[in-house]
């Protein structure tokens, strides 16, 4: 009898690790799982706010240029659009990025996004010693110039900003930028456009350059047509 309680009583004893080595095993399967749904959840998180543009930033602003060319032309104003072959002022670490381009020949107007995260002000306080109000977004002015793609070219300002507006998203502040005035090249001629952003309290401060616009033999244009809410 002696040996059978003792059988029962080695039997309890091997139970018990293993009910607790099935535990912890499980509890790492739910930490692993978590953990890895966690990084995967972020790096999701990160690319759609990296593409992420509201809808006023995107889409066409009928200012008064604009609208007078829409309404003589009974709505077609044969707008024009073209992917960004380098949408960042500096490929290896990139302070503002463009978007969104949109053209209307006729009209002579440029409109395009640009955004910026706020770790640009820390940058700048490096950079300059200038601490800057990450709260505004009055700290820059922009211009377009225009000249031909190599080492010598001298730009020439060209058109003028009719419209600006911002808005804000977690790290991005961004811009809707409307130039008027604009003096497309014809299409046998080589030329690009880049978009000069100038940080305005900081003199002297260098400024940030992204070319948004490129007629050459390899570029391409594409439609912009717009939605039932593109309207003046």
């Amino acid at each position: 009898m002696e040996d059978i309680e003792r059988y029962g009583d080695y039997n309890e004893i091997d139970e018990e690790p293993s009910g607790e080595k099935s535990h912890i095993g499980l509890i790492l399967k739910i930490v692993i799982i978590s953990v890895c749904l966690l990084v995967v959840g972020l790096i999701l998180f990160r690319v759609i706010l990296f593409s992420y543009y509201p809808k006023a930033m995107k889409r066409i602003y009928f200012n008064d240029t604009l609208t007078a060319y829409y309404n003589e032309n009974s709505g077609d104003i044969n707008a024009e659009t073209q992917k960004l072959r380098a949408p960042y002022d500096d490929p290896d670490f990139a302070s503002f990025i463009a978007d969104n381009l949109i053209i209307v020949r006729g009209a002579g107007q440029l409109q395009l996004s640009v955004r910026y995260n706020s770790s640009i002000f820390d940058n700048i306080e490096e950079k300059y010693g200038v601490k800057l109000d990450p709260k505004s977004a009055d700290h820059f002015a922009f211009e377009l110039e225009r000249g031909v793609l190599s080492e010598n070219t001298e730009y020439e300002s060209i058109g003028k900003l009719d419209h600006s507006e911002s808005a804000k998203k977690l790290l991005y502040t961004y811009y809707k930028l409307v130039f008027d005035g604009v003096d497309f090249s014809d299409s046998e001629t080589e030329e690009w456009i880049r978009l000069k952003i100038t940080l305005k309290d900081v003199p002297g401060s260098a400024p940030y350059y992204i070319l948004i616009y490129e007629n050459t033999d390899s570029s391409k244009f594409s439609e912009y047509k717009l939605s039932g809410r593109e309207r003046p």
